[in-house]
């Protein structure tokens, strides 16, 4: 027990001496909050903290406010180890959008090589447009002399004045990128300069500068059409040239080349598929993210007209594709859900980007809904019966119509507003696989839309401002066939025995009708795969009219030959313009409708949608004078000038608002410059 004891350590007490005496061995005061010799030797008196096994100031106060200093720093060390998985997982998200956005916007941003993307040059995507629906197709009439041109040698920028090229691209910026704005202003005019002045221009700024002198050279096909045609197709060579080059390593760069393609392909259809580079844009847009909106917390961090660029291009891409869909009268698809994109407020352009948007969906809301009623869609675009519906989308497009019509800077940038309008209303109230069978009123409308788009067609052609051909045979062959559906429909009931047409509807009837082979024609000069649609519509509003004129004056017509101009009519269209049998249009004021698949549906709407307040738009057709005209018996000499005498019923100006110039330049002035 004692040798325990003993062997037990003895604990250790601690003197309450400051340091600094210990270490010297004198005496210590212990006075608080120094001792005597501290102060003294103006030192600092430390004493030991048995708690902590450390040496702290005897100062009670600064030893509290170290306590209370490394408290704080323990909580905050605590407080970041206690984020859950969720706090996480968003703060890596708002980076990597950050990230992305960040690369994305920047021209020099992401440089891998696209080995899955065919190239540009490829025919996958310069093998021409689709051209409108036709059955038998014939490759006799897709060669002309006119092919010819697209071979047209390059134009040396250097070759062309400088006040000239500045001139050709503001008129660019001005008329046609409003609606598509694939570049922006001050980009394009830096590639300008850089080609121009040879200051080391990358093969975008080439393809860039080239592309969009070939667009605006459209305008002068009213002054010149050969000239312009040749200086086009020249710019165009020069563009394709270095296509190869162009958007390889830079997505960025690849997006905007797509873009600017398929608007050169509306314009001359021959030269791009101006339908998959819609699609190849649209997807390499959802390859990029462009579809989401950067978080408003990181927002502030990135470049205002970065953020910009990202929203207009994404919008741009969306308004070529729908336009693509909705033009052959095909469903585009574009879940709301998957698209937190906004338009840009900072951006000049974005109200019109907004407004022409806004049109889109209505268009691809349309087509859906009466041409496809048995598509399953997740992301239903309206809530409500068809005919709520029906009558709603009407009463949308009216106000849209209104605003566009109403407002200087729509109008003037959205331009043949009212046609784009007319082509809607037609094709609301034409037989559909949604309503095989319209109602009387329907029928009506139907008249008075598809005669305004052949009489709007005619005004733009006579002006020379029949730009955007691929859009124009679209809806030119369609009016035609609806035409053409009521007359053949109208020639079975007997004359004496009532009508199912009006004599005033009769008379603007003939009349627009021969107009179509003329446009048709016209179109083929420059888009030869339009020929043959030209020939087959020349030959059977010939015979059809022929028909019409007998039948109106009384006499019997063959129901044997209604029936074979019937079938021809059918090859010319990918939906019937006849009505069902089902039942007689004139005695029934509500339409046959296929079976209602899916009851409700969702109002539709972009981001941030504009209020439309306007009242609808009515069209009235005043009564003619119930003559037949039988000017259909030579279409091939037709002129536009034979229609200038006729009323315009439908409240058209004409050409007051088609007539586009040079600003600060004599048109002839340009040609001349760009002969060689």
């Amino acid at each position: 027990m004692t040798s325990d004891r003993q062997s037990a350590p003895r604990k250790r007490r601690h003197s309450k001496a400051c340091t600094r005496c210990r270490k010297r061995k004198i005496r210590c005061d212990f006075q608080y909050p120094k001792c005597g010799a501290c102060t003294i030797a103006d030192a600092t008196c430390l004493g030991y903290d048995s708690v902590h096994g450390a040496n702290q100031p005897r100062s009670a106060t600064s030893h509290l406010e170290q306590e209370v200093a490394r408290l704080e720093a323990e909580l905050e060390r605590i407080n970041r180890q206690s984020k859950t998985h969720v706090d996480v997982a968003i703060e890596a998200v708002d980076k990597l959008s950050t990230d992305l956005a960040t690369t994305v916007v920047l021209p020099q941003g992401l440089t891998r090589k696209q080995e899955i993307q065919p190239p540009l040059t490829s025919s996958f995507f310069l093998s021409g447009s689709p051209p409108p629906y036709l059955i038998e197709w014939s490759h006799e009439y897709g060669i002309s002399d006119h092919e010819e041109d697209g071979s047209s040698s390059q134009i040396k920028l250097s070759s062309v004045p400088d006040h000239v090229v500045n001139t050709m691209l503001k008129h660019y910026c001005e008329i046609y990128r409003p609606l598509y704005p694939a570049v922006e202003e001050t980009d394009l005019f830096e590639a300008y300069d850089r080609v121009y002045n040879n200051k080391s221009p990358s093969p975008f700024d080439i393809f860039c500068v080239h592309i969009t002198l070939a667009i605006s050279m459209q305008t002068l096909m009213h002054r010149d059409e050969k000239r312009a045609t040749s200086a086009s197709y020249g710019f165009w060579s020069t563009a394709v040239g270095i296509l190869r080059q162009a958007g390889i390593t830079d997505l960025w760069e690849r997006l905007q080349v797509l873009q600017l393609l398929t608007h050169y392909g509306f314009l001359n259809p021959k030269h791009v598929d101006c339908s998959k580079c819609a699609a190849a844009a649209t997807r390499l847009c959802l390859q990029l993210g462009l579809q989401h909106e950067i978080p408003l917390s990181l927002q502030k961090n990135l470049d205002p007209a970065a953020l910009s660029s990202r929203r207009r291009i994404f919008w741009h891409s969306y308004n070529i594709d729908c336009a693509v869909h909705t033009v052959r009268c095909r469903p585009f698809l574009w879940p709301r859900s998957a698209s937190t994109a906004q338009f840009s407020d900072t951006d000049s352009q974005s109200s019109t980007s907004r407004q022409f948007c806004l049109l889109r969906e209505i268009e691809s809301e349309i087509a859906w809904a009466m041409y496809y009623p048995t598509l399953v869609v997740d992301d239903l675009p309206w809530n409500g019966s068809f005919r709520q519906w029906f009558t709603g989308v009407h009463e949308r497009l009216n106000m849209w119509y209104q605003t566009t019509h109403q407002s200087i800077n729509h109008g003037e940038k959205i331009q043949f507003h009212e046609l784009l309008y007319q082509c809607q209303i037609m094709r609301l109230n034409r037989p559909s696989p949604r309503c095989p069978n319209p109602t009387l009123e329907m029928r009506k409308k139907t008249v008075q839309s598809a005669t305004a788009v052949l009489k709007e067609f005619g005004t733009i052609e006579r002006v020379g401002k029949l730009f955007n051909i691929w859009h124009a045979s679209y809806f030119m062959m369609e009016s035609g066939c609806c035409i053409l559906g009521i007359i053949l429909s109208a020639m079975e009931t007997s004359r004496d025995g009532g009508s199912r047409l009006e004599e005033d509807e009769m008379s603007i009837l003939s009349r627009y009708l021969p107009t179509l082979p003329h446009l048709l024609w016209k179109l083929s000069r420059r888009w030869p795969d339009v020929a043959q649609h030209a020939a087959v519509m020349n030959t059977l509003c010939e015979t059809s009219l022929e028909r019409f004129d007998s039948w109106s004056k009384g006499k019997t017509v063959d129901r044997a030959e209604i029936a074979r101009l019937k079938h021809q009519l059918l090859q010319n269209s990918r939906f019937s313009p006849l009505p069902a049998d089902t039942s007689e249009p004139g005695d029934t004021s509500e339409p046959f409708l296929f079976p209602e698949m899916y009851p409700t549906f969702l109002e539709p709407g972009l981001p941030n949608d504009a209020q439309l307040n306007f009242d609808p738009l009515e069209l009235v057709v005043p009564a003619g004078d119930g003559a037949s005209n039988t000017a259909w018996i030579d279409p091939q000499v037709i002129t536009m000038q034979d229609t200038s005498n006729i009323p315009d019923i439908y409240g058209f100006h004409n050409d007051d608002a088609l007539i586009w110039d040079f600003e600060g330049l004599d048109s002839e002035e340009i040609l001349a410059a760009l002969a060689w």
